[in-house]
């Protein structure tokens, strides 16, 4: 059982790693951060290398081995049995009207049109972000129908992976803020000046009938690079400290920030956005879904990462969930939203 003891020594260093915020400066940034990915996987070794070491006779390895899936069931569970639960902010009282978003990584405009316009079809969202959508495949997704019922829109389809667009079947506000700071409403693939490689993170306002102004992000920071994780943290942390300056300077204002955030919630830098500590709730934990993979989304069972997610503030959130779609490497999300009713 000397390998199965390895495994466990490796899963428990690398659980371990979720808890650090690492500097970016440091030279294993880039490795520390791919292993906090990676610590979902953790639990499931070690239960096959408890089950292994219980049928060995191994005592040691077992007890080894049981203790750490003991760890990953306690961050794991609560994901699963809180089915129903209030993200933080928002209010009891009478129901409002009903919402449903989806968040759809184009990769690069590759993203399979028919099997798009045949998900938006089914699913029928209310708002759609589309991440890495460059202007060709905006307009075979309109010529296969996937925006039909969604007239309204703002941002905008760019190429090399930089355009992030907002469809929504009731009228939308742009809305510029000057906070957003590292995670630009406009990006660009080649920043002047040394400036990080942004995509477009759009911030609309939607008009749903029966409910209050609803204001939707959608977001794509940039991904944690083989050399340098420094944009990436520092996006997030933009999206932190504009997300809790929203919480406080419009409590009463439902919120949505979905798309490809690049990080999973092993990682401190998205997990710092996250409630109760955070002023936003994962939808999929909200809804007892757990820790639904999204990427890479290639084949059966091939999702490895939960990289692209739906958070919220001041809604319910009755649903939730993960679609495939071929041509795409990442999962499309979704969400069912409760908003508070409008005021009278």
């Amino acid at each position: 059982m000397l390998v199965g003891l390895l495994v466990v020594v490796l899963g428990a260093a690398a659980t371990t790693t979720r808890w650090w915020d690492v500097d970016p400066a440091r030279r294993a940034a880039p490795l520390v951060v791919r292993v906090q990915a990676l610590v979902p996987l953790v639990g499931p070794a070690a239960l096959v290398v408890l089950a292994q070491a219980l049928v060995a006779g191994a005592g040691w390895t077992a007890a080894a081995a049981g203790a750490l899936v003991a760890v990953h069931a306690g961050l794991a569970l609560p994901g699963w049995w809180v089915a129903g639960a209030q993200p933080a902010g928002a209010a009891p009282g009478p129901a409002g009207p009903r919402v449903r978003v989806l968040a759809l990584n184009t990769w690069y405009g590759r993203a399979d049109a028919a099997a798009a316009a045949a998900l938006v079809r089914r699913l029928r969202p209310d708002v759609l972000a589309l991440v890495e959508v460059s202007p060709a495949a905006l307009e075979r997704l309109e010529r296969a129908g996937a925006t039909d019922e969604l007239p309204h829109r703002a941002g905008r389809a760019a190429d090399d992976g930089v355009g992030t667009l907002v469809l929504s079947r009731w009228p939308v506000a742009a809305r510029d803020d000057d906070r957003l700071g590292s995670l630009p409403a406009r990006g660009t693939a080649d920043p002047a000046g040394g400036a990080d490689r942004t995509s477009d993170n759009p911030l609309v306002e939607v008009a749903p009938p029966g409910g209050p102004p609803l204001l939707v992000r959608a977001v794509h920071p940039y991904y944690p690079a083989l050399d340098d994780v420094a944009p990436w943290r520092r996006q997030l942390r933009s999206l932190d400290r504009w997300a809790r300056e929203q919480a406080a300077a419009r409590p009463d204002v439902p919120l949505v920030v979905l798309g490809d955030l690049n990080a999973t919630a092993d990682h401190p830098a998205l997990r710092r956005l996250l409630a109760p500590q955070g002023p936003l709730a994962l939808t999929s934990r909200s809804s007892g879904r757990g820790r639904p993979r999204t990427w890479p989304d290639v084949g059966p069972m091939s999702a490895v990462l939960a990289l692209d997610h739906v958070l919220v503030r001041g809604v319910v959130v009755r649903a939730s969930g993960t679609a495939s779609l071929p041509g795409t490497d990442h999962a499309a999300a979704w969400a069912d939203l409760e908003l508070p009713p409008a005021a009278p």
